[in-house]
């Protein structure tokens, strides 16, 4: 049964692959989007992620695991929470601006959109001891490098009161995630285990190698994915297609009636720098759901709704390249159930509980919106 299901979905592989080779011929996901969200045009970065022989910079793969580690950092503190075991001691800003600055373009990849996840997710670690790689040589979790998570957070978190036209943020966008396979057809995805158990299987099926930080960062993120849902959380859930992504979100939302949100952001990333305020277009609604890209073979979005949430779109024009963006930024208003020792206190002067903790939507990520809440108030 094992091999007649690795047989059909390497069939389903091939077909995929020739089927993508006319962007004139829609697949799948695309018919379905058309159907469920008739009125919503098809972000670019899934566009992207349905059609990855267009994109270099998703075919780009970690070189080292000190890339995969790199990833962690920026994907822990996206969702707020701390590495099980991670060391508390402060680390050099100036050694982690270093390193990140000096690194090549072409290893940035994925491993920075990794760690974001975890900065913005702001809630609680779990008490319980991490549970032990598979793979004796297989990086731990416990032994992440937390060195460049203060250097990243200063260029993702800042105050509400700066979400104002004239004020000044100073920002870093890190490069679109990895994700060689793109999003796959739902067939395909609902076809491959999807969970912590049957990760050798996964890896022996996708001929990756166990003790390889591909390896590491899947586990990551299946690990982060069977976390149980956390106080302050309305809705958590892990999607392997769009179908899911789309039929997920409105299963949080408690309605079909959504809409996505995106950032317009370069795909190759750019350099921290200060922005400009030049307008601000608050996102109406209140009531969200925050779906952020993860480190796999094909693209895997964790998504959680937040109460007490407000979102916009801000336009920033850069001081130093004259880059000109327009990111969805979301400001959560209600932290009392997040990590004291999370990052974004620190460098925001706050505490759990306190004011509001604001950060963009890097490339990629996606913000959907109750549609229905806003006609209910209007």
């Amino acid at each position: 049964m094992a091999r007649l299901l690795h047989s059909a979905t390497i069939s389903i592989f091939v077909l995929l692959v020739v089927g993508r080779c006319s962007n004139a011929v829609l697949t799948e996901a695309e018919v379905f989007w058309r159907t469920a969200l008739p009125d919503s045009p098809l972000p670019d970065p899934i566009v992207k992620l349905l059609h990855p022989e267009t994109s270099s910079v998703v075919n780009k793969q970690p070189k080292d695991d000190d890339t995969v580690a790199e990833a962690y950092s920026l994907t822990w503190l996206m969702w707020g929470l701390r590495s099980p075991s991670a060391p508390t001691t402060k680390h050099s800003n100036t050694a982690a601006e270093t390193s990140l600055v000096n690194k090549p373009k072409d290893d940035y990849t994925a491993a920075e959109a990794f760690s974001l996840t975890w900065l913005m997710w702001g809630l609680r670690s779990p008490s319980a001891p991490p549970k032990q790689p598979s793979s004796p040589s297989r990086p731990s979790r416990a032994g992440r490098d937390h060195s460049a998570d203060e250097y990243l957070a200063k260029g993702l978190f800042f105050h509400e009161d700066l979400v104002q036209v004239g004020k000044t943020l100073t920002l870093y966008f890190p490069v679109a995630a990895s994700a060689p396979l793109g999003l796959l057809p739902r067939r395909v995805a609902d076809a491959i285990p999807f969970s912590a158990s049957s990760l050798p299987a996964t890896l022996a099926r996708l001929g990756i190698a166990n003790d390889s930080a591909q390896a590491a960062a899947m586990e990551e993120t299946l690990y982060m994915c069977e976390l149980p849902q956390k106080a302050g959380e309305a809705a958590k859930f892990c999607a392997t297609s769009l179908e899911a992504l789309v039929e997920g979100s409105m299963a949080a939302l408690g309605t079909r009636r959504i809409r996505p949100v995106t950032s317009g952001l370069p795909r190759s990333g750019a350099p921290k720098q200060p922005y400009t305020v030049r307008a601000v277009h608050p996102v109406d609604g209140a009531s969200f759901v925050s779906c952020h890209d993860h480190d796999y073979p094909y693209t895997v979005y964790m998504c959680h709704n937040t109460p007490s949430t407000r979102a916009y779109m801000v336009e920033l024009e850069g001081a130093r390249s004259a880059l000109a963006v327009t990111v969805a930024a979301i400001c959560h208003a209600d932290t009392s159930s997040w990590n004291a020792e999370h990052v974004s206190f620190r460098i925001l002067g706050t505490k759990p509980g306190g004011a509001p903790v604001c950060h963009y939507l890097p490339y990629g990520h996606n913000l959907w919106v109750n549609m229905e809440a806003n006609r209910s108030s209007s």
